[in-house]
């Protein structure tokens, strides 16, 4: 049964190796340049990255300002279903410039390798006057 498992791709990546990416990645989020994401993500991510308005919501997200501290990533939630492979919902509390967020990210393993899948940051910074968007933002 553990084979079977195994094989079917249900075990996910261990929470060290989570760790590992997001301290890799929370850097490069902040560049707030969708390029630099790219070797990080998902084929499908940088489907999403390459549409059109994605550089508007990058620039949504720079009025956050420069990466100052984050806190290691919280597990929230998995799935898995066959062919598909085992999808990780993490939370990073982050400290920027101009003030907090929450990074809601989904990980997924592709080509042997964890990539972000998913990338939705939410923080009042975005409501503040120079912000207009009152809702959470999404890549």
């Amino acid at each position: 049964m553990i084979l079977f498992v195994t094989a079917c791709g249900v075990i996910g990546p261990s929470s060290e190796d989570v760790e590992n990416f997001v301290v890799d990645i929370m850097p490069v989020i902040a560049e707030w340049r969708g390029e630099a994401l790219a070797p990080y993500g998902t084929e499908a991510f940088n489907r999403t990255l390459a549409e059109p308005g994605q550089a508007r919501m990058m620039t949504v997200f720079s009025r956050l300002g420069d990466l100052a501290s984050f806190e290691p990533p919280r597990t929230v939630g998995w799935s898995s279903s066959t062919g598909q492979g085992t999808q990780i919902s993490v939370e990073v509390a982050a400290r920027f410039e101009r003030g907090p967020a929450l990074l809601k990210m989904t990980l997924r393993r592709e080509d042997g390798q964890l990539r972000l899948h998913g990338l939705n940051i939410e923080s009042p910074v975005f409501s503040m006057p120079s912000a207009r968007p009152s809702a959470p933002q999404q890549i």
